[in-house]
């Protein structure tokens, strides 16, 4: 495939602008800025869930966007779009159940089709790009949010030389003193008669 040269029109960053971009047209677009994370309603409904005390004021991400067209051999074209984001997301460490800040960079790519089965028949085992439905006013929002959503991790961990070994619990097991942990039995009372046990069984 080689890529159709064509000019290249840069995309408004404004909210307006990117609830409403033109894929439709075939005319190639650029874009990059910053958004807060309180233009992405669904975003902060997530993160109140989880931190209902969260100050959103200067939080955000930041995006870029490109786009172009494959000329496919047999004669066609295909029109895609890289989506580009990196920000800093709140989450509950599994390990720890403490909050921590996990910086994201999301690289995603998608090819344009024109109609619900062309996007439903797309391949589910394609690992490099994911299919879109094209529209003259396409929801650019909406798709940095899914992507969000998408990558975000189903099991958050700290790093295990972050987390504080005090706070971990696993059944059976309890943090000692030095913030080791240790087996709940060995604090547990001794038997006075399991040493006959053992005796019992190695005659």
């Amino acid at each position: 495939m080689t890529q159709k040269n064509m000019p290249v029109k840069e995309l408004n960053a404004s909210l307006s602008s990117l609830s409403q971009v033109d894929f439709k047209s075939g005319q190639l677009v650029h874009g990059k800025g910053f958004l807060k994370l309180t233009e992405l309603p669904r975003i902060v409904d997530e993160i109140k869930k989880r931190f209902a005390e969260y100050e959103f004021s200067e939080q955000g991400l930041m995006w870029e966007l490109h786009s172009w067209i494959d000329e496919l051999p047999g004669g066609g074209q295909l029109y895609r779009i890289q989506l580009i984001l990196d920000l800093a997301y709140p989450l509950e460490c599994q390990r720890c159940l403490q909050a921590f800040s996990d910086e994201l960079h999301i690289d995603s790519q998608f090819v344009m089709k024109e109609s619900l089965e062309e996007v439903d028949n797309f391949p589910l085992d394609n690992d490099d790009e994911d299919a879109l439905l094209t529209s003259h006013q396409f929801q650019l929002l909406e798709l940095i949010e899914d992507e969000i959503l998408l990558n975000l991790p189903l099991i958050p961990k700290h790093p295990p030389e972050v987390c504080d070994s005090k706070m971990i619990y696993i059944p059976g097991i309890a943090p000692s003193r030095e913030g080791n942990v240790r087996h709940e039995e060995e604090n547990e009372p001794k038997n006075p008669f399991a040493s006959l046990k053992k005796l019992k069984f190695d005659a």
